[in-house]
């Protein structure tokens, strides 16, 4: 699992912050993990052999940067400055490549991130730029939302059940 990990995201290999810490599920993504869920897929497409991936309707659905902000804003995100922790607040980082956003994860410490990579493993790793060698880039901007404005997240997410799921 390691070292598979280490193959996507060649920088983890130094990280001493780096740990996996679940097993792999297709259930969600790191877009819907760094919201606060775990069970929805929160994207433009599913990887997997489901047919679904939530978006909201309100929020622009394509794979410009301005549009993961929009989404997380929809959910009571708003810009902050710098990923440094703070009080009542729970903190996002959001990263993009050359094409567009790609990646979300939830500042949980002091230069300590927790993301889901894909269909695969939930693993903590440093901030910073420790994805710039792989696919999802750089961070591009933090966001944050009073921990009392999590029920956004249950409120606007879509209710168990209506998506289906092809087998």
């Amino acid at each position: 699992d390691r070292r598979t990990v280490i193959g996507w995201f060649p920088n983890l290999q130094s990280d001493a912050n780096f740990e996996i810490t679940s097993d792999c599920t297709p259930a969600y993504n790191c877009i819907a993990w760094a919201l606060g869920m775990n069970d929805v897929w929160v994207g433009l497409d599913h990887p997997s052999n489901y047919s679904w991936a939530w978006w909201p309707e309100e929020v622009p659905c394509d794979e410009r940067t301005e549009s993961l902000i929009a989404l997380f804003e929809y959910f009571g995100f708003e810009i902050a400055d710098d990923p440094t922790p703070e009080e009542d607040y729970d903190k996002v980082a959001l990263f993009a490549d050359e094409e567009g956003w790609t990646h979300a994860a939830r500042v949980i410490d002091d230069n300590i991130l927790h993301s889901k990579i894909g269909t695969a493993w939930d693993i903590h790793h440093s901030g910073g730029n420790v994805f710039s060698d792989s696919e999802y880039g750089s961070i591009y901007a933090y966001m944050k939302r009073a921990i009392s404005d999590r029920y956004m997240t249950d409120t606007r997410k879509p209710k168990i059940g209506i998506i289906s799921v092809s087998e």
